[in-house]
């Protein structure tokens, strides 16, 4: 189940989705440009979105305002402090994202189990020359936007044989090779399967010893 805050964050946003409209400058001393580049958007709109989330009155907390330095969650929601991961990518491609790093995920998953609940907020964006427009919101937990693929159990991002990154599957399109995960336990396995032939060894253990705890 998602998070019932977020679930109210999601409405309000496909609410306003119509007025969702704006774009990007930047300025050095007298000089200001119309940003027309796609570098950084997905930073710049999860920045945005806390800000607005906070003039409507949602209970969130931006973890790095509060001086933390871990990366992972983007924002805690609601009083009991659910977790939020903010992703967005251009509508006129495939999503791109990272959702993590594979090795990093792997392990706190094992340490923390409730990290797999986290709920994920995605926004399709376009840019037309320097004018932002948002075409789409989702609300997913990550088993509902990761995938198999051809050399893993689990879609990544490979170069010259290492994981990087465990990369998004096209959950939003019709035609596409691989389906998503039907089920968190699909997605657990596949995570750990992956590790397993990767690196020979596993955290699947660990995680299910603190699953159960």
């Amino acid at each position: 189940m998602y998070h019932a805050e977020c679930i109210k964050i999601k409405d309000m946003l496909m609410s306003e989705k119509h007025k969702l409209k704006g774009g990007t400058a930047f300025t050095i001393g007298d000089i200001t440009i119309d940003v027309k580049g796609k570098d950084g958007l997905g930073g710049l709109i999860e920045e945005w979105f806390g800000v607005w989330a906070e003039e409507k009155d949602f209970k969130i907390t931006n973890p790095k305002k509060l001086g933390a330095s871990q990366e992972f969650p983007d924002y805690y929601v609601g009083d009991n402090n659910g977790l939020l991961e903010v992703k967005a990518f251009d509508s006129s491609a495939s999503a791109n994202f990272d959702l993590a790093n594979f090795e990093s995920y792997c392990e706190s998953a094992a340490k923390t189990p409730s990290r797999v609940d986290s709920d994920y907020l995605i926004f399709s964006y376009k840019l037309d020359g320097s004018k932002l427009s948002i075409k789409n919101i989702w609300l997913k937990k990550i088993w509902e936007i990761t995938c198999p693929s051809e050399r893993w159990p689990i879609k990544t991002q490979t170069k010259r044989g290492m994981i990087y990154n465990i990369r998004p599957a096209n959950w939003y399109s019709k035609n596409t090779t691989y389906e998503v995960f039907t089920s968190k336990d699909e997605f657990i396995d596949a995570l750990y399967d992956t590790q397993e032939k990767y690196t020979g060894k596993s955290h699947k253990d660990e995680y299910m010893s603190n699953l159960n705890k």
